[in-house]
């Protein structure tokens, strides 16, 4: 067990070990995404001009909400996306398949280790960003900053697994790219990554809330800005172990699939 354990920490270390080397591509990203933030802020700063409350959200709400938005965009960055796509596409996969780890938890593995090395940046530039937009509100409570941060682990594990099954389709795609751009669309929508789901109506929010990609912004997103009460975040929690688990055996399911497209010619 230890000596399994050993080998997905050398995956994770490996990992930050590369994110540190080509840090200036993962800066550049975090750069685009805090200007598209920016305009992002501006908008929701013109609809809260006349002081209204929407959704339950006042504008230091929303300043708040959008502070952990961009922060839980950042979560399992375009690396991490590509990474089982070019393995597939340029043929390493049978590299990968010739290895003595389960892939699953290889790419689980490296992935943590880039968050730890590009959350560092992340947190920087959220200052940043706070700092701009005047966000001098955070949680006074521990118990807060304690379900806050549980809920982080939940969205990081979650964004992978869907990030993970998603690059998996490339299977039986001819373009990358696309699937790529579904999986984003999907999960900025139903996460509330650009418009909180408490702006949905009725009928939206019911299929949202069911949905994993929930507990990626939403759930602590909400919590961080005190607006999901104690007996919510703790069926939020449960909701999204659920899926977790369920997303973790669809993946493997797949892969099962996926395995039998694979063709391995010589040696």
């Amino acid at each position: 067990m230890r000596l399994k354990l050993k080998k997905y920490l050398r995956h994770a270390l490996c990992a930050i070990q590369e994110t540190m080397a080509y840090r200036v591509s993962y800066f550049v990203n975090i750069i685009s995404q805090f200007v598209s933030y920016l305009a992002i802020y501006f908008l929701w700063k013109a609809v809260y001009a006349s002081g209204t409350v929407i959704g339950g959200l006042d504008w230091s709400d929303m300043q708040g909400y959008l502070l952990i938005s961009l922060f839980t965009s950042a979560l399992v960055s375009g690396s991490s996306e590509t990474r089982v796509q070019r393995s597939i596409w340029s043929g390493n996969i049978a590299v990968e398949l010739v290895r003595p780890v389960d892939y699953q938890q290889a790419n689980f593995a490296i992935t943590v280790g880039n968050g730890l090395a590009e959350g560092v940046l992340v947190a920087v530039v959220g200052l940043v960003f706070a700092g701009l937009i005047g966000y001098s509100t955070p949680p006074t409570d521990p118990l807060t900053w304690l379900y806050f941060a549980l809920a982080m682990v939940l969205a990081f594990i979650i964004k992978f697994l869907i990030v993970y099954i998603f690059g998996l389709f490339t299977f039986w795609t001819t373009g990358a790219m696309g699937v790529a751009w579904v999986r984003k669309g999907l999960t900025d929508f139903f996460s509330g990554a650009i418009i909180p789901l408490s702006f949905f109506p009725g009928w939206l929010l019911n299929i949202a809330n069911v949905l994993p990609f929930r507990g990626i912004t939403f759930v602590p997103g909400t919590i961080f800005i005190g607006k999901l009460p104690q007996d919510q975040i703790l069926l939020s929690f449960g909701l999204d172990i659920l899926w977790i688990v369920v997303l973790w055996y669809l993946a493997r399911l797949i892969w099962h699939f996926a395995m039998r497209k694979v063709t391995i010619h010589g040696g």
